[in-house]
């Protein structure tokens, strides 16, 4: 862990000198028109998520970025984000959205590229299913009721909010719209659950989806400019 947080430190304060070499000798920024760039974030699949981003420019000639990420989850529970699950019956349903403003360091031969600061709040909301030992009143032969310990369904929903600072990277094909982007950066969780089981079950580690405290919020986006 601190590892991770020297590098990012680390690659914050390179982005910073990088921005002011860049003032020193800075080249004609060609405009291109182009305001809006679609992506989607690759490593969410990893947990059945979707995450699609739509930026939008701030002006013709600035060098900032709103960028919008609606979420979707739809699928199994793997050993990837929790350590807590039963095989194939353990699913994740959910939504979330995320806002970031993007600030562009120094200037470019071509605008919305390059490296660049962020910060953003988020919202998410996991509806999960799953089979755990739980005790419950059952009508027996005899027409009485038991209270019986066995293998059940079980759900709990969670509603998680968040706020992040990056650094990243932008780079686009030369001659293309296309883009790749990446970044990594700090942030803070919030989480609280409703279940059907006593305590928390997807909070075990920082990738779980009912995780709270700190963690640090990576991506690799694939995307094109319009």
């Amino acid at each position: 862990m601190k590892g991770l947080l020297m590098g990012v430190g680390l690659l914050s304060i390179g982005l910073l000198s990088e921005a002011q070499g860049q003032s020193v000798a800075a080249r004609p920024v060609r405009e291109t028109g182009r305001q809006w760039g679609f992506s989607v974030d690759l490593l969410p699949l990893l947990a059945s998520g979707y995450h699609l981003s739509a930026e939008r420019r701030l002006g013709t000639s600035s060098r900032q970025k709103v960028v919008l990420t609606p979420q979707f989850y739809r699928g199994p529970v793997s050993d990837l984000t929790s350590d807590r699950h039963e095989g194939d019956t353990d699913r994740v349903r959910g939504w979330g959205l995320a806002a970031q403003h993007r600030f562009y360091l120094g200037r470019q031969a071509t605008p919305l590229t390059g490296s660049y600061l962020a910060y953003g709040v988020s919202y998410q909301h996991f509806d999960m299913q799953f089979r755990a030992v739980s005790w419950q009143s059952e009508l027996a032969a005899d027409g009485l009721y038991y209270y019986q310990s066995r293998l059940r369904n079980q759900t709990e929903a969670i509603d998680r909010y968040g706020a992040s600072i990056v650094a990243g990277q932008q780079m686009e094909a030369t001659g293309t719209p296309f883009f790749l982007d990446f970044f990594l950066g700090l942030g803070w969780r919030h989480a609280t659950s409703r279940t059907t089981l006593p305590g928390r079950h997807f909070a075990a580690t920082p990738r779980d989806y009912g995780k709270a405290g700190a963690y640090l919020p990576i991506g690799f986006r694939l995307g094109w400019h319009l």
